[in-house]
């Protein structure tokens, strides 16, 4: 449904689109205070009158343009306010560079999210909907594991390829372009089947059989988000590594219900900085570390919200805390105490980073 609202004198044309629960506004022309007053009560209007509920809003500045800062600081704050009294979470996408800067330090203590573009904001808003859309090759020399993987990828409406053996991966690599590649499945049973006794990995036999859940979001996140491919390369059972010799951010995340414990990314610096750019679509100043660390908490966010669901749907009830940051890794084990756990060797692009799950 495409609504338009014009105001003549104001020569403004404020367009809004509502599809599968997401309305879709566009801020056209000069950003003005009486333009602003225009779009927030058309949208205010459209949702009203909407015969479906609408569970957040984007809104495009692609055709806005400004000439002062105070209409653009008036701007943020009506859309906060318009977030605040219709219970519906706002984002701003499709701004210029320099609108970013200016929107970055105003929308600094307000609820409202800043994308560069749709395909971004969906991803972080509407997870589900923008999951349905992903095409995976899956190549496993085990065919039950195969079958049983694309089984459970169908039925979350992916778009799933199964390669038949090691040449019609290869030739598939090639000859089509794929958002998720799974493979190395196998290395989901060797943590499945690993030695869960008190002593060696203190971590329950269901949330070892789930394990897989974790690793494969967070791989299919980096993927969906950067367009880089990323893996899984190694695993072991172990501690809390701190010895890395590479600057870090960590984010901890504990979780309760049917399955406890603790759950850590830890990004290289590099990787932070490429997530960031990849969100953003922006070059991010690698020594603006509260921003790093802010990515990094959202894209944790992104990966427990997916595994929430997944989890959901097999029965398995569980919660999560939100992320807790830190730049140092003697801090993150501070944390979630010395403790072995699965340690999971991943990689983006090339580079490494890494998965801690312990009790």
């Amino acid at each position: 449904m495409s609504v338009s609202f014009i105001n003549h004198n104001l020569k403004v044309v404020a367009v809004h689109n509502i599809q599968n629960e997401i309305m879709t506004s566009s801020y056209s022309g000069v950003i003005q205070d009486s333009r602003t007053v225009l779009l927030a009560s058309s949208i205010t209007s459209e949702i009203a009158s909407a015969k479906r509920k609408v569970k957040v809003i984007f809104i495009s500045l692609n055709s806005a343009t400004y000439t002062d800062n105070k209409s653009v600081a008036i701007m943020v704050k009506q859309i906060n306010l318009l977030s605040q009294k219709i219970g519906v979470p706002i984002a701003l996408i499709d701004y210029s560079d320099p609108l970013y800067q200016l929107l970055k330090v105003l929308t600094k203590s307000t609820k409202i999210k800043l994308f560069k573009n749709i395909r971004t904001a969906r991803l972080f808003l509407d997870v589900k909907s923008f999951k349905k859309g992903l095409s995976i090759l899956v190549y496993d020399e085990d065919e039950l594991n195969s079958k049983s993987l694309s089984k459970e990828l169908l039925h979350f409406e992916y778009t799933v390829v199964v390669a038949k053996n090691a040449d019609d991966y290869r030739e598939l690599m090639h000859k089509k372009h794929f958002d998720i590649i799974i493979t190395q499945s196998t290395l989901n049973a060797d943590i499945e089947n690993a030695k869960s006794s008190a002593t060696a990995l203190p971590l329950s036999k269901k949330l070892i059989a789930n394990l897989p859940l974790f690793m494969d979001t967070a791989v299919e996140t980096l993927v969906s988000f950067t367009g880089m491919e990323a893996k899984k390369s190694a695993h072991s059972i172990q501690r809390f590594d701190i010895n890395m010799n590479t600057s870090a951010i960590c984010a901890v995340m504990r979780f309760r219900g049917d399955l406890e414990g603790s759950f850590v990314l830890v990004f290289p610096k590099d990787i932070a900085i490429i997530t960031m750019e990849s969100l953003l679509g922006e070059k991010v100043d690698e020594n603006d570390t509260k921003s790093l660390m802010d990515g990094v908490g959202e894209f944790c966010n992104i990966i427990t919200g997916s595994t929430k669901m997944v989890l959901s749907n097999k029965g398995i009830k569980v919660l999560f805390d939100l992320p807790k940051k830190y730049t140092s890794l003697q801090a993150t084990l501070d944390n979630i105490g010395d403790f072995n756990g699965i340690w999971v060797d991943m990689q983006l692009a090339g580079k490494p980073f890494y998965m801690f799950i312990t009790k």
